[in-house]
């Protein structure tokens, strides 16, 4: 205060409340010791003995560290009782308790300071004498507010003060009743002590039949002002689902105790509104002795602090639900089911506008999940596209529901939410700040359930382009997983061709009519995709307006075909040269936020390691397939009556020149050697081993070495510094007959003319580099008509499978194409059997007779 008179300040005008916490547990703490000084004064004899109880059980207190009394007699002001902390000594003309007591008018005294200490705010204020004309005393108390005093410091000091003239008054009218027998009744005064108070106040008989309303009560519950209330009884006033607890609990605790305090509601008599209230019950006794002649009710309305607690907890709920929902899906959910408790809605919608999207999703209500354009005159759609609040009228023109904008943290929008109450309300008085808390928390999941919708999104794209074998599989990802993760439309893929030409490359959706004014690209072409692949540089155009602007006069098709917000990304080799560049877009203007355009750098990086990983694959696969095209048949022709079919494809992962081979060596009398052989290992080093296997047992075969002695002879030419396994069939088709010497390798199999197919038994033999004997030849019959396979396990062995499992599978992929030439059935063999990881090697022969 600037200024403050001799006797001290009048009643502030300001009000400074407390935050809702904060305030709740003060005004809790005030209504106890409201309570406490009720039943303290209830049976005080005298009015010494009133201002004695009254100081002792207020004094001390957080709320009143220091409270002094004043009592009014015919001489005067007199100090009844004083008790409390220090709050310093009174001004030097002491407290201003003459000038109270004779205007009746409270002061409020400022702290003082002085020796480093301040005292604590003091009011002044007159204790009513509810039955006089002038107060019955004068308090003097410390208020310890927490902050500036405000509008409920004053009305609880009132009450205090209000308290204590009630009790002084009961003492005057006992000892006046006890002097005159013909005084007033006890309800007449307890009629004019109620009769100005704000609160419900009613009196009944014991077995609770009502004979008294005040004013304020009866506005409160919808009774007229004349309106009797004989024949009511004390629990009609009461709510319907509180009735049966004030007769079981509340009055029947009254009676029995004296006192009952709970909460509970009342009820409006005209409309049935439940009122929510702060309920005190007590006895009063008008004998002299102890029995009860009144049953007294005092009800203070908290519905708005019940309302408010209320919302408060809804608003928790709606928090945790909120914190535990996973996607889009679950969070409106969430908020349509949840939030119109917290708002004391009727109906609550969500439209949900996914970036760069031109369509709503809107769900909740009565109504089914719909889509709405951004660009329909609907609420929701307009409240999203302006990005502002739209009041919903009625056919009054009165307010009766709001769409909110849900919004990025930037002020973006991203949605709406529509409240629909069940009538009109004035919009001062429309929850709008518990509104906005309930837009807030949707918004920050929503934005939460996108961000892990993006990390998902990234994973998945991350896992699919990690299986790509060829450029153009992840090429084909690129297009469709970059994009879904994006949220983007209409992708393309530009790549340099021959020479300085740009191939672009994109999916079918693409319109015709776009994708043809891209064709004949160069590199030089000034367009964004094209540009951003020559230079590296990353474009990213806001919206259409932006196009025009960096590249004036040049063509828009892009635009044309509805994009609004589209981007060139370019993509790095592993020089740091641009190698291909992908473009999309936004049907709708999206802005890149910084969290974008990480996204961009994490799609980009995806890419680019990608499209290396199997350009360096596909250079070594080459380089592996001319290789091994140079170490497989000796065998320039082959002898009459057989037809062969040869196959290997390494493996895809690598530079996998693997260990396996295989090998036909023509013989005397159109007799075949096939060899198939496996060196363990890969790399280089395993196929130097395989090359130098191979030309030794191609020379021992040569020689006419006989077949049971052509491994042990290669272990005494090599000795035992390698591993591996193989297998020699000799195929003579004049003697129809096939010789099959096996060093640790998978059976052959063997399919006769009109029977199934069988597996070769051979003796078991060590592998290459353990043979130490002469093996077991095993003959077996080929007769024309006959077809006769020999593999590596390349092309039964998969990783989780037992080996038996992909024997089965090679002998019903045989069955299957039996009767297709040699070459046919070595391509479908290879087509079934997919998926190896290891090098496959296959020689199909067939007998023709």
């Amino acid at each position: 205060m600037s200024s403050t008179p001799p006797d001290g300040a009048r009643w502030p005008d300001v009000v400074a409340a407390p935050g809702a916490d904060a305030g709740a547990v003060v005004g809790d703490h005030r209504l106890r010791l409201l309570a406490t000084l009720a039943t303290a004064l209830a049976d005080a004899s005298d009015p010494d003995e009133v201002a004695r109880r009254a100081v002792k059980a207020l004094a001390g207190t957080p709320a009143l560290p220091f409270v002094q009394l004043h009592l009014a007699g015919p001489d005067g002001l007199r100090p009844a009782a004083a008790d409390g902390g220090d709050v310093g000594p009174a001004p030097a003309d002491g407290w201003p308790v003459s000038a109270v007591l004779a205007d009746g008018v409270p002061r409020l005294l400022p702290p003082r300071s002085g020796d480093g200490s301040t005292t604590p705010v003091v009011a002044v204020l007159p204790v009513p004498d509810p039955g006089g004309d002038r107060p019955a005393g004068v308090l003097v108390a410390a208020l310890d507010p927490g902050g500036p005093v405000d509008a409920d410091d004053r009305t609880f000091v009132e009450l205090v003060a209000a308290q204590i003239g009630t009790a002084l008054a009961l003492v005057r009218a006992r000892r006046r009743r006890a002097a005159d027998p013909a005084a007033p009744t006890e309800l007449r005064l307890f009629q004019a002590l109620v009769e100005r108070s704000g609160d419900f106040i009613a009196a009944a008989t014991p077995d609770g039949r009502t004979v008294y309303v005040n004013p304020a009560g009866r506005a409160l519950v919808g009774l007229g002002d004349a309106e009797p209330v004989d024949g009511l009884g004390l629990v009609d006033f009461a709510a319907p689902d509180a009735r049966e607890r004030w007769r079981t609990e509340l009055i029947p605790s009254a009676l029995r105790e004296g006192h009952h305090r709970a909460e509970s509601r009342l009820v409006h008599r005209d409309t049935g509104a439940a009122i929510d209230v702060d309920h005190q019950t007590f006895t009063v006794a008008t004998d002299g002795r102890d029995a009860t002649a009144f049953v007294a009710t005092v009800a203070r309305d908290v519905s708005e602090r019940q309302r408010a607690l209320r919302r408060a907890e809804a608003l928790a709920r709606l928090a945790a639900a909120l914190s535990s929902a996973r996607g889009h899906e679950a969070i409106v959910e969430v908020v349509t089911t949840v939030a119109p408790a917290v708002v004391d809605a009727v109906a609550l919608r969500v439209a949900l506008a996914l970036p760069g999207r031109t369509v709503l999703d809107v769900a909740g209500g009565d109504t089914p999940a719909e889509r709405v354009p951004v660009g329909a005159d609907a609420p929701l759609a307009r409240a999203v596209r302006d990005n502002a609040v739209l009041p919903l009228t009625g056919v009054d023109g009165r307010t009766t529901g709001l769409c909110l904008p849900l919004r990025y943290g930037d002020g973006v929008a991203l949605g709406a939410l529509e409240v629909r109450w069940a009538g009109p309300v004035a919009e001062d008085e429309a929850p709008r700040n518990l509104l906005d808390a309930v837009a807030g928390l949707c918004s920050q999941a929503l934005q939460r359930a996108e961000l892990t919708g993006s990390a998902q999104a990234m994973a998945g794209f991350a896992a699919r382009l990690s299986v790509t074998r060829s450029t153009t599989e992840a090429i084909e990802v690129i297009l469709d997983a970059a994009t879904t993760a994006l949220g983007a439309e209409l992708p393309g893929l530009a790549m340099r061709d021959e020479g300085r030409r740009v191939r672009l490359w994109y999916h079918d959706d693409v319109p015709g009519t776009l994708a043809a004014t891209f064709h004949d690209l160069t590199v030089d072409d000034p367009r964004p995709i094209v540009r951003a692949l020559r230079s590296g540089e990353r474009i990213v155009l806001r919206d259409r307006a932006d196009f025009a602007a960096r590249f004036p006069g040049l063509a828009d098709p892009v635009g044309a075909h509805g994009l609004v917000t589209t981007v060139a990304l370019p993509l790095f080799g592993a020089g740091r040269r641009p190698i291909a560049a992908l473009g999309f877009g936004w049907r709708r203007e999206r802005p890149l936020r910084e969290g974008d355009l990480a996204l961009l750098d994490t799609v980009a990086d995806l890419c680019e390691q990608t499209l290396e990983r199997v350009r360096l694959a596909a250079a070594e696969h080459n380089l592996v397939t001319r290789l091994a095209g140079r170490l497989r048949s000796s065998s320039l022709t082959t002898p009459h009556g057989l037809e062969v079919a040869t196959r290997y494809r390494p493996a895809m992962s690598g530079l996998h020149l693997g260990g396996d081979w295989y090998d036909l060596v023509r013989q005397e009398g159109d007799r075949l050697a096939v060899v198939l052989g496996d060196v363990v290992g890969h790399q280089v080093e395993a196929a130097a081993d395989m090359a130098q296997l191979r030309t030794m047992l191609n020379t021992l075969i040569r020689l006419g070495v006989p077949l049971e002695e052509v491994f042990l002879r290669l272990t005494e030419l090599l000795g035992v510094g390698f591993l591996g396994t193989c297998v020699v069939v000799v195929v003579d088709p004049r003697a129809r007959t096939a010789q099959v010497a096996r060093a640790g390798h998978p059976h052959p199999v063997v399919l006769p003319a009109g029977a199934p197919p069988r597996t070769v038994q051979t003796e078991n033999a060590m592998p290459l580099g353990m043979v130490d004997r002469p093996m077991t030849v095993t003959t077996i019959p080929f007769a024309p008509g006959d077809l006769l396979v020999a593999y590596t396990d390349g092309l039964v062995e998969r990783r989780g499978r037992p080996y038996d499992e992909g024997v089965a599978a090679l002998h019903r992929a045989l069955e299957a194409v039996r009767d297709e030439p040699a070459e046919v059935i070595a391509d479908e063999l290879l087509r079934d059997l997919a998926g190896s990881e290891d090098d496959q090697a296959l020689v199909v022969l067939r007998h023709l007779g």
